[in-house]
């Protein structure tokens, strides 16, 4: 079975990060790939809701070689019907087209979107093996990113279902609880708790989670909370 990647190339506005990572969980995706992204802000953190994780999980490059580095299949998607154009550089295929030819496919497919003004370049067009097009309305062709993004994961969902999401969201593992520690003591910093105080409280909390043995729901509901109090006192 495939291993998705979804890879955002120069995404304008911070909302949208928040919104795709949102998207991503509904249909069990879990990674994502960013390039030269805005900073993620409160806006970012808030339109994700529930999948803080996969936007504080995300990898960030300077460039698309670097994302696509370690890919066996690179995707784009364009809000144009190429078949229409025949100037661009390939003819593109529905959601609907590409699933059912890919869902026995064996490596990892990287899923590109583009920016939210001009979608993908000629050049970054010519980097990928194959290209998406949403059928939509001729009075508004154009979608939302985050909207494209969970047009095209949904059409994959259907067919492959809770695999990807088996595949993508185990239980914790020690670098998650790693990272949830990182960020308790990132807020004692934060609230300036006393520093003779501090190591005693992050060992107990270390305790607490190897006790707990929580699940990865309450994980990542946990760091959604955490993230927000450290958004809040930045």
């Amino acid at each position: 079975m495939p291993e998705f990647y979804v890879v955002l190339i120069a995404t304008k506005y911070t909302g949208n990060l928040g919104a795709v990572a949102r998207v991503m969980k509904n249909f069990g995706i879990s990674k994502l790939r960013l390039v030269d992204p805005p900073e993620i802000d409160d806006d970012a953190i808030s339109r994700s809701m529930h999948a803080i994780d996969v936007l504080e999980n995300a990898e960030t490059y300077d460039s698309i070689t670097d994302a696509f580095k370690g890919m066996d299949m690179i995707v784009g998607t364009s809000g144009i019907n190429t078949l229409k154009e025949k100037h661009f550089l390939r003819h593109s295929e529905t959601p609907a087209q590409f699933t059912e030819d890919i869902r026995d496919y064996e490596g990892q497919v990287a899923l590109v979107f583009g920016r939210e003004d001009i979608g993908l370049t000629n050049e970054e067009l010519m980097r990928c093996d194959r290209l998406i097009t949403i059928p939509t309305s001729s009075v508004y062709p154009i979608m939302n990113l985050s909207h494209a993004v969970g047009v095209i994961l949904y059409e994959l969902y259907k067919i492959m279902g809770e695999e990807i999401t088996e595949n993508d969201f185990s239980d914790i593992v020690d670098s998650d609880k790693e990272r949830l520690l990182e960020l308790f003591a990132n807020i004692l910093r934060e609230v300036e708790y006393p520093p003779h105080k501090r190591n005693i409280t992050e060992t107990m909390f270390r305790k607490i989670l190897g006790r707990a043995n929580i699940t990865s729901t309450e994980y990542h509901r946990l760091m959604g909370v955490f993230n927000y109090i450290e958004s809040k006192l930045k």
